[in-house]
């Protein structure tokens, strides 16, 4: 009884996608490329919400009017201290470097009902939810205690989501701010995890401003 259910779910989703998809007349799908920086704050056991520098850039592909898909590489400089904490007489900090490559799905929202000239029409909201990994190239922590433990971690899955706003600058340009939550497995990313106190996995938040560009289509 579950697989059948799970069958309507799909076949239901597949009609659906496809009255949307030819209910839009004739879609051209685009390709769109994105590059921005912007801050992160990171939320691990040693210190808490210290910002660092994110850079990320995309390719995205157009699946339907409202969907896109595509890939993301980020680097993320996270960095913490227990200073001002109240685990200041621990006195432990620490950065990390986290390299992201992902998989991402996008929704945009686009209100074709507005005249070309109106406001609206050159903004585009967004939400989107993506899977991947993080490889942390270096860990710099002072000397750890048996309080802890300390870790060597390479790669860490990660789960991202979010919600952005692009404006339209001029034709197939865009000005994009986004900002998301990024949730890891590993309890590791700064390499230590408290046994005692830490209740959950790493994560942190990204707020970042970046460009978009259509890429030209070809016309055969």
């Amino acid at each position: 009884m579950g697989a059948n259910r799970f069958n309507l779910v799909i076949l239901f989703l597949f009609l659906w996608f496809s009255s949307n998809l030819y209910s839009q007349g004739r879609f051209k799908p685009g390709t769109y490329i994105e590059a921005g920086a912007g801050v992160n704050l990171s939320y691990f056991d040693i210190g808490g919400g210290s910002p660092g520098a994110t850079f990320q850039g995309s390719v995205l592909f157009d699946l339907h009017p409202n969907w896109r898909l595509g890939g993301v590489v980020g680097f993320h400089r996270t960095q913490g201290k227990d200073e001002g904490t109240s685990n200041a007489g621990r006195e432990y900090s620490y950065r990390s470097n986290l390299n992201e490559l992902s998989v991402r799905g996008q929704y945009v929202v686009r209100f074709k009902r507005y005249p070309p000239k109106k406001w609206k029409r050159k903004l585009e909201p967004r939400i989107y939810a993506g899977l991947g990994i993080l490889m942390i190239q270096t860990i710099h922590n002072q000397q750890l205690s048996n309080n802890g433990t300390a870790e060597s971690l390479s790669i860490a899955p990660v789960f991202s989501g979010g919600i952005g706003l692009s404006y339209l600058l001029q034709d197939d340009l865009w000005l994009v701010l986004e900002g998301g939550t990024n949730l890891s497995t590993s309890d590791y990313l700064e390499g230590y995890s408290s046994e005692s106190n830490s209740r959950s996995t790493d994560m942190f938040h990204t707020i970042l401003a970046k460009i978009m560009y259509k890429l030209p289509l070809k016309n055969y």
